[in-house]
């Protein structure tokens, strides 16, 4: 059986584990999540755990193409379950599951950086910024599913702060080898893999704890600009927060200095809003994830 089988396999026997246990309601839940906030009560803290699980099944399948092994990666969003529902503070006025997503996918990307033999060779912040961002560039700019130009490479370096050569090694490192979805899979092998994968609708659950964090991110973007001077946030918003990334070049002609100048300014800005942002979001005992999904991403865009 190939690994992707095996990985098939895996979430399907996950799902099926998770789906055996209920969701809470919302009065039930702020019950369970008292009892366990204030009398340490095990039952309560588990039955929190398992009503979650297809959260933590859900987030990990989207890292299914990290060449990871699924059973791993479930495992460590269920580490990060795990930890939301220890912190979770019923007082707050929010569901457990806008609380857990933030620590699910920020175990799992963990994970996934220290472990993927793609970054083995470093771990630079710009290493992760392709990592987690090249495909979704390409797709954007209508070059995915084939060899970059030296032009697109430089375009795409441009856009997500790195260096050609990073762009070409990680887009590499990215061409192996899909197994076909038409493999068969079970036991019988009268199944195909295509048949087996998770319905990718985002449940009414998922959705609003996507409308909470990016409430939280607006929040907490609008204060980390306001840090910046003129330059830097023009600089930084127009390299990072607008829908068609200002270039290098043309930021360094409207300044009337070197490209290098402008990547400075631009990392020293970012430097600042992300140091600002993890500050308040610390005070507040929320984790911040190093990217946004792909709709908070726009709508942030909007909010700057």
């Amino acid at each position: 059986m190939s690994v992707f089988s095996e990985s098939i396999d895996v979430l399907r026997a996950y799902t099926a584990q998770a789906n055996r246990h209920p969701m809470l309601d919302p009065a039930e839940e702020q019950m369970l999540a008292r009892a366990w906030a204030e009398r340490q009560d095990r039952k309560a803290f588990d039955r929190l755990v398992r009503s979650h699980m297809r959260l933590a099944v859900k987030i990990a399948s989207k890292y299914a193409r990290s060449g990871l092994p699924m059973g791993d990666l479930i495992s460590e969003a269920n580490i990060g379950l795990v930890k939301a529902v220890q912190r979770f503070d019923p007082d707050r006025g929010f569901r457990l599951a806008t609380y857990a997503l933030w620590w699910i996918r920020a175990e799992v990307q963990t994970y996934v950086l220290h472990n993927w033999s793609m970054l083995k060779g470093g771990n630079t912040a710009a290493l992760k910024r392709l990592f987690f961002n090249l495909r979704q560039t390409q797709r954007r700019l209508g070059i995915q599913d084939r060899i970059m130009s030296d032009e697109e490479a430089d375009r795409v370096a441009d856009e997500l702060g790195a260096s050609v050569d990073e762009v070409r090694e990680m887009e590499h490192r990215f061409a192996t080898p899909v197994t076909s979805l038409n493999v068969p899979v079970g036991e019988d092998g009268d199944h195909e893999a295509l048949d087996l994968l998770a319905d990718e609708t985002e449940t009414v659950e998922v959705r609003l704890a996507e409308k909470s964090e990016l409430a939280v991110r607006k929040a907490l973007m609008v204060d980390a600009l306001g840090a910046l001077g003129d330059r830097e946030r023009h600089i930084f918003v127009s390299r990072n927060l607008t829908d068609q990334p200002v270039t290098l070049e043309t930021l360094a002609q409207q300044y009337g200095v070197s490209k290098e100048r402008i990547r400075q300014i631009e990392s020293g800005a970012y430097k600042k809003v992300a140091r600002r942002v993890r500050g308040a979001a610390e005070a507040s005992a929320a984790p911040i994830l190093p990217m946004a999904s792909k709709r908070a991403k726009a709508d942030l865009r909007r909010a700057a």
